[in-house]
């Protein structure tokens, strides 16, 4: 649970300089002195068996990594700051070679989110739990060479939980434009919605549920399809019932697809996540022509209106779990072509401008040889 970045120099000095038992450790007179004195430290609001329990949960998965060998590398690369993070700032500590970290999400805030939600975890224990989060993060950002982010809002917030400014670099997400290039225009009566996205509480699809309902109720002639995997089967199961106890017409749930394919027959997506970093959902929306519904969350707003170009609007922005935003934004495109096929144009030159796979690829090459 250190908070100081002196102290993990001192641990890995000590924990990673030989192999241990951690059963042994874990289980020690020593061990169980140290849950005692952090029960009596909660001042009471923490049992001093939920100390112990929850404490061993906490430090097995990190005990285990200080014991791993470090294979020899040039470069160590990280795409996680948790215990991704600290392996790699082991292999910092140990070899002094270089070490890079890309966060596609902040780390410590996804899990904190989590943290809140869950009831495995006891209550007592919840605030710990999300402290040894944040500190791990800071771990690697102090170890780290080089610490990216996909875009501006993600870094600054890197610096704020404590990254050296020095180190931030912005590498966006990058796709291959050209799997998109040969897409027509969607020519149906019909307007055809596609939400690209995985079954997850944190992609709130029950709020596009209850949006698709109130835009049939106003009588558009519009199907929505959801497409992508399951994270959360229970989650899915909830969303079926409430598009079954709505009775809401032209649902379509197509599980796995072929992006390209599919995009063919859109006329434009949606995304309604409480949470995102730089989905790749709406780059390939728009590199396909496809403008977008999203909410403003990660870079989705960059994404749609530009952050540093003349572009255009590239879709609509609505805050997350407003039904009645969401509504008007899905109306305003199944209703004016015109808008609607300017900001797929708007965005197909913004994601070419700006998010192939080509410039991803440089950027980090560019890193590399820097930490070199």
């Amino acid at each position: 649970l250190s908070d100081t970045t002196e102290n993990w120099n001192e641990i890995f000095d000590t924990c990673c300089s030989e192999k241990r038992d951690i059963d042994a450790i874990v289980n020690s007179e020593e061990f169980l002195n140290f849950s005692k004195e952090f029960s009596l430290e909660s001042d009471g609001t923490i049992g001093w068996s939920t100390a112990y329990f929850g404490l061993k949960s906490m430090f097995l998965p990190l005990m285990h990594l200080m014991n791993q060998e470090v294979p020899e590398a040039d470069i160590y690369h990280s795409a996680v700051a948790g215990y991704g993070g600290i392996l790699g700032s082991i292999a910092k500590h140990k070899t002094g070679k270089p070490f890079v970290l890309t966060e596609h999400g902040i780390y410590p805030r996804e899990r904190e989110e989590e943290l809140v939600q869950s009831d495995w975890i006891d209550p007592s224990m919840r605030k710990s739990w999300i402290l040894s989060f944040y500190n791990y993060s800071r771990c690697a950002y102090y170890y780290a060479d080089r610490v990216t982010a996909l875009y501006k809002g993600a870094s600054e917030k890197q610096i704020e939980i404590g990254c050296d400014e020095k180190k931030c670099r912005i590498v966006s997400n990058g796709i291959h434009t050209e799997l998109f290039n040969n897409i027509s225009t969607h020519t149906d009566v019909t307007v055809n919605i596609g939400a690209f996205v995985r079954f997850a509480p944190i992609k709130d699809i029950k709020t596009l549920i209850y949006s698709f309902y109130n835009l049939k109720r106003s009588r558009f002639n519009a199907k929505l399809y959801i497409m992508g995997g399951v994270d959360d089967e229970a989650y899915k199961e909830e969303c079926l019932l409430l598009i079954d106890r709505l009775g809401v017409s032209d649902v379509f749930v197509e599980g796995y697809v072929n992006t390209a394919e599919y995009m063919q027959s859109m006329d434009f997506t949606i995304l309604t996540s409480i949470s995102e970093g730089q989905p790749l959902a709406i780059l390939e929306s728009l590199a396909s022509g496809r403008p977008c519904v999203a909410t403003r969350v990660g870079s989705c707003e960059e994404l749609l209106l530009g952050s540093e170009d003349d572009f255009g609007p590239a879709g609509i922005c609505c805050n997350p779990m407003d039904i009645e935003a969401i509504t008007d934004a899905m109306a305003t495109l199944c209703i004016d072509v015109e808008k609607r096929l300017n900001m797929g144009a708007n965005g197909k030159n913004r994601v070419l401008a700006n998010y192939t796979h080509t410039m991803m690829n440089d950027h980090y090459m560019s890193i590399y040889n820097e930490v070199v």
